[in-house]
């Protein structure tokens, strides 16, 4: 799920479908068997694919269909779309695949219709899923979204199709129920997956190299293309000042590492693909681009600088919506400004150089405790169950 508050609206689906039967709930058993799921996103596929997993924990004989990437292909979604078909950011990169997207939203749509599951679960991806959850709730499929859209960020006005649409918001950051119950919509908060996923090196955390600098330049191809450069700038800048600094580029999934390689142009970094997390854990500082990435480095006690680079138009109509203090989920989550941010203009390689000599100086350490009060808000491990379990309960019209 990308959660950078700089996301902006990419195109809408429109024709209406007539009423059908209701549809929802269970079988005459009670048990939940045909499950519809769509994430447009690389962390929502990921989110989606341990959601799909506790399902079948909780109810063995769940079939899903839908849209994933990666993730919920290998927990054994049956895909009508991939995931890597949706993954643009921003108004002007993706004018020119209107068209294509509009077929697309077509084709799942129908696809949903024509199985009629039980229950719909719509991850993120609001310019996608709010209006695909509109056909589903007029076909009288009940519809949950998990992984909120960033109402509480810009366009507000959209909670009122959610309150029309969906039946529950399961919420993966502590102060979006509160958003919605001002609103009167029913949400409850599940706690963050990504705790869960970052448990096992949570508790055994490895040792942490005093000069080692990890760059996540994000999980588009666009976003890399636009961060890294800048990232390995800032690298290149702090090596003539610490002669022993260890850079390691931690390639997201789902991206080609091959293709990311072809952007080093021949610099010292070392490319990391397998154990991400464990790597992540054993650098001193961190550039991040500004997302899910953010929380990981939170979690794992990475302190970090959170960059962010835009099209200008799309940063422009940014700045004009966007109502939110600041650009970095984990500032958002501890209410407070505790690690920095260099966004558009600022982000340049000379203030990251800047930033990441200071975290590897010592104002590292300061952070950590700002990072301490975000992981403890995040909730505890079980996040994909208890979600799990909420989504079986709308299904079965308990929720």
């Amino acid at each position: 799920m990308r959660d950078a508050p700089f996301k902006v609206p990419w195109f809408k689906v429109g024709s209406k479908v007539g009423e059908g039967p209701r549809s929802g709930g269970a079988n005459d058993e009670g048990a939940v068997t045909n499950v519809f799921l769509m994430a447009g996103e690389a962390s929502g596929d990921l989110h989606a694919a341990n959601l799909l997993l506790a399902l079948r924990r909780l109810a063995p004989d769940v079939e899903a269909f839908g849209v994933g990437g990666e993730r919920l292909r290998d927990a054994g979604l049956e895909c009508v779309a991939h995931s890597e078909e949706l993954s643009l950011m921003g108004l002007a990169e993706v004018v020119r695949d209107l068209p294509r997207l509009w077929r697309l939203s077509r084709r799942v749509r129908r696809a949903a219709l024509a199985r009629r599951p039980q229950v719909a679960v719509l991850v993120d991806s609001p310019d996608f899923n709010l209006p695909l959850a509109r056909h589903l709730a007029r076909a009288g499929i009940p519809v949950v979204i998990y992984i909120s859209p960033q109402l509480w960020a810009w366009r507000a006005g959209r909670v009122r199709r959610i309150r029309r649409d969906v039946r529950r918001v399961l919420c993966i950051l502590p102060f979006e129920v509160d958003f919605y119950a001002r609103h009167g919509v029913p949400a409850e908060f599940v706690g963050h997956p990504l705790v869960d996923e970052l448990a096992p090196v949570m508790r055994e955390l490895p040792p942490r190299a005093p000069h080692a600098l990890a760059l996540l330049p994000g999980s588009r191809w666009h976003e890399v293309e636009s961060l890294l450069p800048a990232m390995l700038g800032a690298a290149g800048r702090l090596g003539t000042t610490i002669p022993d600094l260890e850079v390691r580029l931690v390639v997201a999934p789902g991206l080609d590492p091959e293709r990311v390689r072809g952007l080093l142009a021949g610099a010292a970094v070392e490319l990391v693909t397998f154990d991400r997390h464990r790597t992540l854990a054993s650098c001193s500082a961190a550039l991040v681009a500004s997302g899910t990435a953010t929380l990981e480095c939170a979690l794992l006690g990475v302190p970090m600088v959170v960059g962010y680079r835009l099209h200008p138009a799309s940063y422009l109509m940014a700045r004009l919506l966007v109502r939110v203090p600041h650009v970095a989920l984990v500032n958002l989550v501890a209410g407070e400004g505790v690690v920095p941010e260099l966004v558009q203009d600022a982000f340049t390689a000379e203030a990251l150089a800047g930033e990441a000599a200071a975290l590897l100086g010592g104002a590292g350490g300061q952070q950590q405790t700002g990072l301490a009060q975000v992981r403890r808000r995040l909730g505890e491990e079980g996040a994909s169950e208890r979600a799990a379990r909420a989504v079986l309960a709308v299904a079965q019209g308990a929720a």
